[in-house]
């Protein structure tokens, strides 16, 4: 994110976007209500009874709505248009912008909090979206899952009733090919519509070898990316969570947000086990903690500081700037993939102490 002005006076911020990350944090920014302005094309009617045609111009809009989208890398702002060419909008009427990377944005709020502009101004660390697709696999069942490091989305669940292995063996060899052939389908369709970096087979067994074989005498599989086997305990979903903790993929972690945050949530799990009292949870408890500078870790799903209202926000602002100036480590994780989710069933905030209160 390149921060091309700041005007604290009139409360804007205007900023130009160099990757998905920096999309992905403005989704976390842009509030409802706040107001803002880029270049955006427009239809415009100049004659009646034509379908009219797009034209460049600049608008602000008051927000009502903001939505992420990473597979097509764009940003979608609704909203009211406040500002913009007289002869060619009308104002009060709606409008969406398709924020994509490189495009130059500005946002205005009544009052920027510390941490918005602490997050504009972070250089991000993944500054690209690192993709991994997940096949759990036993026989006669099999779980896919596509990963990134901003959501979780499952694709498919697949299943086949396979004979055992005191049937015909020509049987069980047709069985296993029609499974395989299912999921080949499913890898295929989404290998062509997404730029994926890994793919990963998980399972008991050895059917996340055959199903390998399988692959790599199919022509129509050609996919040019890594392949990574890892050893789990069946083919549910469950073990795609069990995978993402797994030490095989630890050597991705540098890279991979979501891996760091899979093994943060298992250090919770781990702490709640061996000592419960070193973990604060809930606004209340975590403000309390952080005003003794006992937060030695924070974690936040960002549902809770894009959806709080502005009481709730302020809260979170001075239990952020609480644990920064203890010198404490902030995380805050998207609720669109399983880290996240996991944390909001833990209650959405917590914080790892230093010692016992």
């Amino acid at each position: 994110m390149k921060i091309l002005d700041i005007n604290q006076k009139q409360g804007e911020i205007a900023v130009k976007i160099e990757n998905l990350y920096d999309l992905w944090t403005l989704y976390n920014i842009i509030n409802k209500d706040d107001e803002v302005s880029t270049l955006t094309h427009r239809r415009v009617v100049l004659k009646e009874g034509t379908k009219g045609e797009r034209k460049l111009m600049r608008l602000k809009l008051k927000v009502e709505d903001v939505s992420f989208h990473e597979f097509s890398n764009r940003l979608r702002i609704k909203g009211k248009i406040l500002e913009g060419p007289e002869d060619f909008v009308s104002f009060g009427t709606y409008h969406t912008f398709n924020i994509k990377v490189s495009q130059k944005v500005t946002i205005i709020k009544e009052n920027w909090l510390k941490h918005e502009v602490a997050r504009l101004k972070e250089t991000s660390k993944f500054e690209t979206n690192f993709i991994i697709l997940i096949t759990a696999i036993e026989t006669g069942l099999a779980n896919l899952a596509l990963i990134t490091n901003f959501s979780y989305n499952r694709i498919a669940t697949i299943k086949k009733n396979i004979p055992g292995k005191r049937y015909e063996q020509t049987y069980r060899n047709k069985a296993l090919e029609e499974f395989f052939s299912d999921i080949l389908k499913v890898l295929l369709e989404n290998i062509k519509n997404t730029n994926i970096d890994l793919l990963i087979f998980c399972g008991p067994g050895n059917t996340k070898e055959l199903i390998l074989k399988f692959l790599q005498k199919n022509p129509n599989f050609n996919f040019k990316g890594n392949i990574e086997m890892s050893h789990a305990s069946s083919g549910t979903e469950s073990a795609i969570r069990e995978t993402l903790k797994s030490k095989k993929l630890a050597k991705l972690k540098h890279k991979i947000k979501v891996l760091q945050e899979a093994e943060m949530i298992e250090n919770i799990m781990a702490q709640f086990a061996n000592d419960a009292d070193l973990i604060v949870i809930g606004l209340d408890e975590v403000s309390k903690a952080s005003e003794r500078g006992a937060i030695k870790q924070l974690l936040i799903a960002d549902l809770l500081i894009r959806g709080s209202s502005k009481k709730h926000k302020l809260k979170i602002e001075e239990i952020i700037s609480s644990v920064e100036n203890s010198g404490g480590e902030i995380n805050i994780m998207s609720t669109e993939n399983i880290t996240g989710e996991q944390l909001v069933n833990l209650g959405s905030i917590i914080g790892i102490l230093r010692y016992k209160l």
